[in-house]
């Protein structure tokens, strides 16, 4: 339209004729309005482009990462420009590599960093830049599908996890699908097996990865070399921070390091803290040249400047260096800097681990351990950061020479990993195993509060020759939690898959085939009760159940009573789903009504059908609606009778199994007329009064209808509802009752005068479930819009919200103490919720939609109906 209004404008500037109506005006003023509709047109495009990369989805999203910096040394090469053009033009993937097979050192990770910290780049993306390391231990299908979880979280903030790399690929390429322009750096890729499940899907995601292997990055992908630098930038790293060197000493220098980014930081620190000292610039420099070419490839081949392509060359070079710059340590300072090639690759280590290490080994204290660190970084052999009580990471090619480092000294890596152990676990309390017949872990490893410890213990005590350690330790009930909890299903899968042992990997996929029910919950510790749960049937977990049970801090737990594989009873509703459930007053059986329009009875203790006991609710017996679903039923407080609600309400005797009446109706069962006085339609739900002598029910009809089960006689019908009426709930004494309805509204109903008392507005989706606490002060509703409301009965008042699910709820359960709410929903889970604090306590899980539940009177068993089953769970609050 615009387009067209200003085409018109312009054509209006070269013709004299008159237009029809108001578009005179344009001819009447052309330029004016040639400017002003370019401007609008202007205006509209960009409003347009941004309205496309405001996406909802990532509103709820983890705050962006801070900006990253680049060190004031770090010298612009061409490639960081390219690579800036490149990821700013919308490209699936950009590489940048080097074309040395497995070299480092060459600054690809720097520049990443410097293309990262670009103003065009951030402002591209909208600072929508996420940096992850993945490195070369991350190997195998458990970590790789455990790296594609964090970064998940990372980004999006969502905890759903697979341990299936591929499939956690696909589900982080969907959730980016749905949001802004993003950059995705991933740095330090070895295998193509690491790099596949991150580029799935994600079409507005920009992927920069770092890599020594220039051939993973598939067709299409812009690759970006990276390896020695030119003389000019070699020579500005060199004498960055440096008083001016003779050009012959420049020279010589460039030629000995070879150009390569790492060894040339190594010098310049090597150099510049001899200066410090006091040491002539020329002088220092003179010195480490001598060095490099004693130790370095020069030694081995006199002639000229050295290979790069040589790998034996670059460890040489590398050496050399690392020694060069190890002689200003103090005394056995080079010996503890050796000593840390024990810690795992590409991590952040705590500087108060290297210090027990060192404690360990050398007797220093952690104040020394902290200036020997501070030391090492001036040097640039490690990196040092002061975040979270100190950290320090190195660079692999320094770690791999650290290695051989120790060799030569004829220090064994194995010991040092069990000195570490050592050190590390001399804090921790010792514990007694679970289970008595098995050898248990001699100290709580789960209590550390140190995640390199958590995430790499199980790597350290296998170096250490420890396997059987290992595994006891990664199959201890208490470890798998603090791994679930602190990192996901994913790490303890990762921790028994990395012993190897049969008996290690049978247990790891036992976790692996329940990792969708063991996301993170809210509050973290309650994901605990869905483990147990799951791994109830696993003999190596199952005798650990029972002493982990006793620990208070778990409660309240919900503990399934049976055992079966799926941890369910099958639907034995055939043909359709369970729609509701009762539990008998004296609390020995279960009922569940389903849409095969049959009541099912089972004994409470096992799970297993009652024989004689089905209730089939056909056209010569029973409902007889378009479909004959059983919606509802309820016990009577007698036990001795029972309610459901279908086509109609009808009363059975438990004993013969006989429908003794319909409500409201005198007609034979088979009669196509109208109910008199029944409900029209459908029946939704059912309610009995705590005497027994009235029952409640709600209908498609929009009523709530008040029956006398004896006589079957309807004494009052309540209207106000505008839509189907989903759930009816009685008060202990029986004055008042509630209804929830598709309306989206609760009302309140004396039951004396038949009058309403109040409409609950809040909902913005249909009432599905309505409960009353017992001393009748407050109730609650839950609804298709995901939510709980909890509503005070003499005002009227909302006085709380619960959110927790994340789809509808179908069925909210009061106990008869008043102290605990249970919530069944569409999410597959069941909470159960403290009424004093109106806080999730404890989460559990299933494979299915849940759509009902019910508390027994004593409160301690909860059942729960789905679509494909039922839970019975024993509650320990």
């Amino acid at each position: 339209m615009l387009a067209a209004l200003l085409g018109l404008a312009a054509n209006a500037a070269t013709s004299d004729a008159r237009w029809p109506g108001p578009l005179d005006y344009l001819r009447s003023d052309p330029w004016p309005w040639v400017a002003a509709l370019a401007v609008l047109s202007v205006a509209t495009i960009i409003a347009t482009v941004r309205m496309q990369d405001n996406h909802p989805a990532d509103a709820n999203d983890p705050p962006l990462p801070p900006p990253v910096t680049v060190p004031p040394w770090f010298v612009e090469r061409a490639q960081t420009r390219e690579a800036v053009a490149e990821v700013c033009r919308g490209g699936h993937a950009v590489a940048i590599t080097t074309s040395l097979s497995g070299a480092g050192g060459f600054g690809k990770s720097m520049l990443a960093t410097a293309v990262c910290a670009q103003p065009r780049v951030r402002r591209h993306f909208r600072s929508r830049v996420y940096v992850v390391t993945i490195g070369r231990d991350v190997r195998g299908r458990p970590a790789i599908a455990a790296k594609a979880a964090e970064v998940t979280r990372f980004i999006t903030g969502d905890t759903l996890e697979f341990t299936d790399p591929q499939l956690a690929g696909k589900h982080l390429g969907r959730l980016l699908d749905d949001r802004p322009r993003t950059l995705l750096v991933l740095d330090d890729v070895w295998e193509e097996e690491q790099l596949r499940p991150f580029l799935q899907g994600g079409n507005r995601c920009v992927r920069l990865v770092t890599t020594r292997n220039p051939h993973l990055i598939p067709g299409g992908g812009r690759q970006i070399r990276v390896d020695e630098m030119s003389e000019v930038q070699a020579s500005a790293v060199l004498q960055w921070d440096l008083p001016a060197l003779p050009a012959n000493l420049i020279a010589d220098l460039l030629k000995v390091t070879g150009y390569w980014a790492l060894l040339l930081r190594l010098t310049n620190r090597l150099i510049a803290e001899q200066v410090a000292t006091g040491a002539r610039p020329a002088t220092a420099a003179a010195r480490a040249l001598t060095r490099l070419r004693e130790n370095g490839p020069r030694a081995i081949d006199p002639s000229g400047r050295w290979n790069m392509d040589d790998p034996e060359s670059r460890n040489q070079a590398a050496r050399a260096s690392i020694e060069a710059a190890t002689t200003l340590l103090p005394p056995g300072g080079d010996r503890l800097f050796a000593e840390l090639a024990v810690f795992a690759e590409d991590e952040s280590i705590p500087v108060s681990l290297v210090a027990m290490l060192w404690h360990t080994t050398s007797g220093l204290d952690e104040d020394q351990t902290r200036l020997l660190c501070r030391e090492l970084q001036r040097l640039s052999l490690i990196s040092l950061t002061d975040r979270h009580g100190g950290r320090i990471s190195l660079h692999d090619v320094i770690r791999d020479d650290l290695k051989g480092q120790l060799e030569q000294r004829g220090i064994s890596l194995s010991e040092l990993n069990q000195q570490l152990i050592n050190a590390m676990s001399s804090s921790l309390p010792e514990v007694p195993p679970l289970d008595w017949r098995e050898p248990g872990p001699v100290r709580a490893w789960w209590d550390t509060d140190e995640g390199y410890v958590l995430d790499h213990l199980i790597e350290h005590l296998m170096a250490a020759g420890r396997s059987r350690q290992a595994f006891t330790v990664a199959s201890d009930l208490r470890w798998i939690e603090a791994r679930l909890i602190g990192r996901g299903p994913t790490a303890p899968v990762n921790d028994l898959s990395r012993i190897g042992t049969p008996a290690a990997r049978d247990l790891a996929n036992s976790i692996a085939r329940r990792a969708h029910l063991l996301t993170p919950t809210d509050p973290p510790r309650a994901v605990i009760g869905v483990l147990h749960n799951v791994l109830q049937n696993t003999p190596r977990w199952q005798s650990q159940m029972p002493g982990r049970r006793q620990d208070p801090a778990l409660r309240p737990l919900l503990i399934r009573r049976w055992l079966e594989e799926g941890f369910h009873t099958p639907n034995d509703h055939a043909g359709g789903r369970m729609t509701s459930i009762a539990i008998s007053p004296d609390g020995t059986w279960l009922a569940s009504g389903g849409y095969d329009s049959t009541v099912r009875f089972r004994y409470a203790a096992n799970g297993t059908l009652r024989p004689t006991m089905r209730i089939r609710a056909a056209p010569d017996t029973g409902h007889i609606g378009r479909i004959g679903v059983v919606r509802d039923v309820a016990f009577a407080p007698s036990g001795v009778w029972l309610a459901t609600a279908g086509d109609g309400v009808r009363i059975w005797n438990l004993s013969s199994q006989a429908c003794t009446g319909i409500i409201g109706r005198e007609t034979p069962f088979d009669f196509p007329g109208p109910y008199d006085g029944g409900h029209r339609g459908d029946v939704r739900c059912v309610a009995i009064a705590a005497d027994g002598t009235w029952l409640a029910s709600g209908g498609e009809d929009q009523t709530v209808r008040l029956a006398d089960p004896i006589t079957h006689a309807v004494t009052a019908v309540l209207r106000g509802h505008t839509a189907s009426v989903r759930s009816v709930a009685i008060a202990m004494d029986r004055t008042w009752l509630a209804s929830g309805s598709d309306d989206h509204t609760v009302r309140l109903w004396d039951t004396a005068t038949r009058s309403c008392l109040a409409v609950l507005q809040g909902h913005t989706d249909s009432v599905t479930s309505v409960a009353i606490a017992p001393d009748g002060s407050w109730l609650a509703s839950g609804s298709d819009d995901y939510r709980i409301r909890i509503w005070d009965r003499r005002s009227g008042r909302c006085i709380a919200v619960l959110e927790g699910h994340s789809r509808a709820v179908r069925s909210v359960a009061v106990t008869l103490d008043g102290g605990w709410l249970a919530s069944a929903g569409d999410d597959n889970s069941v909470r159960i919720w403290r009424v004093a604090s109106l806080r999730t306590l404890a989460v559990m899980r299933s494979n299915w939609p849940l759509h009902t539940c019910a508390w027994s009177r004593s409160g301690d068993v909860l059942a729960v109906g789905g679509t494909l089953g039922l839970h019975v769970f024993d509650f320990r609050p």
